[in-house]
């Protein structure tokens, strides 16, 4: 982000008999339009709030205010001892119906925001080999997971790569947020029906935080019992509910 940008505009005079914008205002306005405009992007970290108060004509409080703002609307997240972070794409909560977190109250659903990692064609051997049958390749999507912004996940999503190696082609950025089973569905031919699940606790994946924790292998089916999908789900320790269900609706 380009902080010579913020600093003209909070720079900028009053137009002639218009009331002045607050500071924090057009700060706040700043930084959003770095985000819509794609300068800052999901997951981008801005530069701490002392740097903020040192490049540009602004005090401390009127950052913090303005962050603080962005932070209401769910343009930013604050992360205790971590930082100020662009707020990932929210993922849509029947993308996750199969495997979603539940709230204090035993019914509501925690909001996930979802990443996509990596996007690779797999030649060898590897977990879903069996159940996806012989494939020159598989695509295999990873995605981080991130439930309410209190601990992360990983789901790692192989598929056959004769029905869909056309996600190869996509960017990660770009299938951030956005419900991979729609595009299955929507692009390649490959609704998924129902699924049935193995749970295990065993180590989990460097990217995953934690030794231990649970390991959900998700087995995705289409039309006439097809396999369709293989899923592996890390998650690490945490105190939340994780509801599983079989089928669709």
């Amino acid at each position: 982000m380009e902080l010579s940008r913020l600093a003209e505009a909070l720079s900028e005079g009053a137009e002639d008999g218009r009331p002045r914008v607050p500071k924090y205002l057009r700060l706040s306005d700043g930084i959003a339009g770095a985000v819509e405009s794609g300068e800052l992007k999901p997951g981008d970290r801005l530069p701490g709030e002392t740097e903020l108060a040192e490049a540009l004509p602004a005090s401390l409080g009127t950052i913090q205010k303005a962050l603080a703002s962005l932070a209401e609307q769910g343009v930013l997240v604050r992360r205790h001892g971590r930082g100020t972070f662009v707020a990932e794409r929210q993922m849509p909560p029947h993308d996750l119906w199969h495997f979603r977190f539940l709230a204090d109250d035993g019914h509501s659903l925690l909001p996930i925001y979802s990443r996509v990692s990596t996007v690779t064609r797999a030649t060898g051997p590897g977990p879903w080999t069996t159940f996806l049958d012989n494939e020159d390749f598989h695509v295999v999507v990873d995605r981080l997971i991130d439930v309410n912004h209190e601990f992360t996940a990983l789901a790692r999503l192989a598929l056959r790569g004769s029905r869909c190696g056309g996600l190869l082609d996509y960017e990660p950025r770009k299938l951030d947020g956005v419900s991979i089973r729609d595009v299955m569905r929507r692009e390649f031919g490959l609704p998924t029906q129902r699924f049935r699940t193995c749970v295990t606790s065993e180590a989990l994946p460097n990217s995953v935080d934690g030794d231990i924790g649970l390991v959900c292998q998700i087995l995705g089916y289409g039309y006439r019992e097809l396999p369709v999908s293989h899923q592996t789900l890390y998650v690490p320790p945490n105190g939340r509910q994780l509801e599983i269900r079989d089928r669709m609706g």
